[in-house]
């Protein structure tokens, strides 16, 4: 059966990875609270890149009681680096609401679960399954590429037909181990590129293999032409100080300190220029010139010491322009 092969091939050859500790309560589940930080963490984000500061976090908020009494600023500085910070956010939302609402009991169905901020339904599933044991399947990229080449799936996979073609493998009562090992054979055999076939527990039952074309699936994707923005990003630095703004709740980098940056400016820029910076999200490109003004700019913010400036939470892109700038004192 697909299903035995697979779990069999699971058990000797998953990685060992901090967020699979087995809960105190059952060995075959996990705990909820390190299934739900682990699987947000790895949203867009590698497994090497995911390990420490998985630990950090673990270490800084130990539980889920914890985590909800935290404030948002050490949250978001914890998460510095990791990137899509609305995740941290939505995280510490949710926490606060089980803690409030649940009385610190997290919902034990993928239904509920998905009800929280920032859950959808491939997270949901997963915590359902392997802290639960609740009899989902979940979907994320991996098992999508993994069930393309199985099932020789062309055109955009849905998350519904996937579905359809997995239920019937789906083994009562060990739903978290084969979800957890169809995505560790996605991450590790059945990957995008130089696929490592000849060590697929599943090679009998993938139609793409039987038929020599897995390099066709899944189907490629038209790229799309990935907007450039240019800004100017403001430095004000008084003496050891340096200003910086928190930027508002909404928006991609909300919450986080940093420099104003504006779209354009109404004169020709007066003060040092620095280096241009350049940074890239999912969805766009910036480049940012960085101006050493000598007028503090419009808006609320703070002049923040540069001897404390590692306590604030900021985004990769101001710690860029903060890199410019202490080259260019270093220089003076």
């Amino acid at each position: 059966m697909l299903s035995t092969d697979l779990l069999k091939w699971f058990e000797q050859n998953k990685r060992d990875l901090p967020w699979r500790k087995a809960s105190k309560a059952k060995a075959y589940l996990r705990d909820p609270y390190r299934v739900w930080v682990s699987e947000i963490m790895l949203q867009q984000t590698q497994v090497k890149t995911v390990i420490p500061y998985f630990n950090r976090w673990l270490q800084a908020f130990p539980n889920l009681k914890a985590f909800a009494k935290a404030d948002l600023d050490e949250v978001l500085k914890l998460w510095e680096g990791l990137g899509y910070y609305r995740r941290a956010r939505n995280l510490h939302k949710a926490a606060q609401l089980v803690v409030e609402e649940h009385k610190a009991k997290m919902p034990t169905s993928a239904e509920e679960l998905a009800k929280l901020p920032g859950i959808g339904s491939y997270t949901s599933a997963a915590i359902a399954s392997l802290a639960y044991g609740e009899d989902v399947l979940a979907v994320d990229g991996n098992v999508k590429r993994v069930a393309s080449r199985l099932f020789c799936i062309a055109g955009d996979i849905s998350e519904k037909e996937v579905k359809a073609r997995l239920v019937i493998h789906l083994p009562k009562g060990q739903a978290g181990a084969f979800n957890e090992a169809l995505m560790e054979l996605g991450a590790t055999v059945c990957t995008p590129k130089n696929v490592a076939c000849e060590t697929c527990p599943l090679q009998k039952y993938c139609q793409a293999f039987q038929k020599n074309v897995v390099a066709d699936f899944p189907s490629a994707k038209i790229k799309k032409k990935v907007p450039h923005k240019m800004r100017f990003g403001l430095v004000y630095l008084k003496k050891d100080k340096v200003f910086l703004q928190q930027r508002d709740d909404s928006g991609m980098l909300a919450g986080l300190w940093g420099f104003p940056l504006l779209e354009e400016i109404e004169k020709e820029p007066k003060g040092l220029i620095l280096p241009d910076v350049k940074h890239a999200y999912t969805h766009f490109k910036i480049t940012v010139t960085p101006i050493l003004t000598k007028t503090k700019p419009k808006g609320n913010g703070e002049l923040v010491s540069l001897n404390n400036i590692e306590t604030l939470a900021l985004s990769t892109l101001d710690h860029k322009i903060l890199d410019e700038l202490k080259k260019a004192i270093e220089h003076e």
